[in-house]
């Protein structure tokens, strides 16, 4: 379901959040209330397809992921539109099209000339198989692949699977999803931070990463030794850096 935390005190403004693929709202369990901590109020979202939110009748489209969290953000937009994997996607796509955020942190976005959406489709359709088999086998690959992620990390990210509309969402990822991330980040016209992943781990890779790199002020490309779950492996400093970010708004 979507969740909001308070913020501690009177509010800075609003940072909203996306998850990424065959995840939920409940990703930022810990970094949402840390923001909260900060004086933000955070609110997140359930993608289409995901969670308690449901999926349009046809494949999942860019497009349709863009409608539905342009018509829940408030009214007047938020301060920061926070998006991990292809919630970056759609969150950069979201802001180059409506002006709903005066800044963007895209984390991990997935470039397309190093990842094949349809042999990522096949990934995805073989853990949202097996969650509903053995999700305890599952739960330890993530363990063994994530040695930095909490165990509430593993539990939600195996609940999460089991909530996926599976025939639509991977539909969507083999037929009907494509992006440009450097193309994506160009057409913002507010102020973009990428937290990206260590290369080897990251699903910005190659030309693209070299392209987004080349296309942000200093200090707006932040590399972290991390996984492509930033927030899960290195959740202190992915707070820091969105904080700072956002705290250069005011």
């Amino acid at each position: 379901m979507d969740r909001e935390w308070s913020a501690a005190g009177r509010a800075r403004g609003t940072v909203a959040l996306l998850h990424g693929v065959t995840s939920s709202a409940a990703t930022w369990w810990r970094v949402g209330p840390a923001l909260a901590r900060r004086g933000w109020r955070v609110i997140a979202f359930d993608l289409p397809g995901h969670g308690d939110c449901p999926a349009p009748v046809e494949p999942l489209t860019l497009d349709a992921l863009v409608a539905s969290v342009v018509d829940r953000l408030p009214g007047g937009g938020v301060d920061v539109l926070v998006g991990h994997s292809l919630g970056g996607v759609v969150g950069a796509a979201a802001a180059a099209r409506s002006g709903v955020a005066r800044a963007v942190v895209l984390e991990d976005p997935p470039g397309l000339r190093a990842l094949d959406p349809y042999v990522f489709a096949h990934t995805v359709a073989a853990d949202l198989e097996l969650v509903g088999a053995d999700p305890g086998r599952l739960a330890t690959r993530f363990r063994t692949l994530n040695p930095r992620w909490s165990e509430t990390d593993v539990e939600t990210v195996v609940a999460a699977l089991h909530r996926v509309d599976a025939t639509n969402v991977v539909s969507g990822l083999r037929a009907a999803m494509r992006w440009d991330v450097p193309e994506l980040v160009g057409a913002v016209d507010v102020p973009v931070l990428v937290l990206a992943a260590a290369e080897r781990a990251s699903a910005l890779r190659g030309e693209d990463r070299s392209a987004v790199r080349a296309a942000l002020p200093p200090g707006r490309f932040v590399e972290l030794a991390s996984g492509h779950a930033v927030h899960r492996d290195r959740p202190a400093e992915w707070v820091d850096a969105v904080a700072g970010f956002a705290a250069t708004l005011a």
